[in-house]
């Protein structure tokens, strides 16, 4: 949220996020909080957290007031699905933060999915009914390739009360994977496709950890983007899906592991591949500890890939980084820095399209 919340207004005007909130912001504050930002900007919201889910999702409403405002966003709340109870016993999640939603001048666009349970479907049928936000169905390849798909997506239009004019499409890929069907192929078997409000496909390339590196800097390729690239070149004038990928983050939520001893790397994306500049766990008795990061960002800065300190909000941090070796951040303020840097750097190749 910090790395969005600094994107600048330009950028952000090409962009519409999808906001996951996950199970483990309604669990009680963990005494072992990793140390604190050691940036001068303070933290946005105070990380007060309550095991009562209806202060929670407020608490949430108001940190996306704060860092996206009043433009549309994609709510997803399919994680708490089964994870958190009814709020005050009676309303469910996705019906309860858009009331809130309402109160804050938010508008989010509800997400969900073929198969999600019938109070979920509920509750977003309930926002179609009380909000002019529309709706979005989130598909995976196998759903599109069901030989059933045509009537499940009806039946979903129908449970919802939507038509295509005011439902967006997410054809979401998740973890990238070459072996799996071409954009085109999937496309095919979508009905309508010229009268969804927006057709969107989702793909993460970017490795789950940097654990199977070894030291030192290499590079990746961008697969999410450079397959969307392609297949949009050979699509003629068909209609071709949006982009959207999971940035500098594994295309598949899991829940980050505690007490973990995180690597002192970057995360630097160029226009086809990623940069990666490894070093060690941060922890480790005896090692150089967190001026890796330091160290790093001095490489990058004098190197030929970097963007230059006014590209973006990440790119003015590592400059900073680069001549301050007295302080040296921590692993939140430098994934924060990669997903900035990374969010302008692809709503800057959309636009030069």
């Amino acid at each position: 949220m910090n790395a969005l919340h600094r994107v600048r207004v330009n950028d952000k005007a090409r962009m519409t996020p999808i906001i996951e909130i996950t199970p483990a912001s309604f669990s009680p504050k963990n005494g072992n909080k990793a140390a604190e930002d050691s940036s001068t900007t303070p933290p946005l919201v105070a990380a007060d957290l309550t095991p009562d889910p209806g202060s929670v999702l407020r608490r949430h409403a108001k940190e996306v007031l704060r860092f996206w405002g009043n433009s549309p966003f994609l709510l997803e709340l399919g994680h708490l699905e089964g994870a958190i109870p009814l709020i005050n016993g009676r309303s469910h999640p996705l019906a309860y933060f858009a009331d809130i939603a309402r109160s804050y001048r938010l508008n989010p666009v509800p997400v969900t999915t073929l198969n999600r349970s019938v109070e979920y479907k509920s509750a977003v049928a309930n926002c179609m009914r009380t909000g002019a936000n529309g709706v979005c169905i989130r598909l995976s390849p196998s759903d599109l390739l069901d030989v059933s798909f045509v009537r499940h997506l009806g039946d979903a239009q129908d449970e919802l009360g939507t038509s295509p004019a005011v439902t967006d499409l997410l054809i979401d890929y998740g973890v990238f994977d070459p072996e799996a069907p071409e954009i085109a192929k999937l496309l095919s078997n979508l009905p309508h496709r010229k009268d969804w409000r927006s057709l969107i496909v989702a793909r993460g390339a970017f490795p789950k950890d940097l654990q199977g590196f070894e030291l030192g800097a290499r590079r990746i390729p961008r697969s999410d983007w450079t397959t969307w690239v392609g297949g949009m070149r050979g699509s003629g004038r068909l209609r071709w899906p949006s982009f959207s990928d999971y940035t500098i983050q594994f295309g598949q939520y899991v829940e980050p592991p505690e007490n973990a001893n995180p690597s002192a790397s970057i995360r630097y994306t160029l226009a086809e591949q990623w940069l990666i500049m490894r070093g060690e766990g941060i922890k480790n008795k005896g090692g150089p500890g967190g001026a890796q990061w330091n160290a790093h960002a001095t490489l990058l800065v004098d190197g030929d890939d970097f963007y230059g300190s006014d590209f973006s909000n990440g790119d003015e941090y590592i400059s900073t980084m680069s001549r301050n070796q007295k302080t040296h951040g921590n692993a939140m303020t430098w994934i924060r820095a990669g997903l900035n840097h990374h969010m302008s750097v692809v709503s800057r190749q959309i636009a030069a399209l």
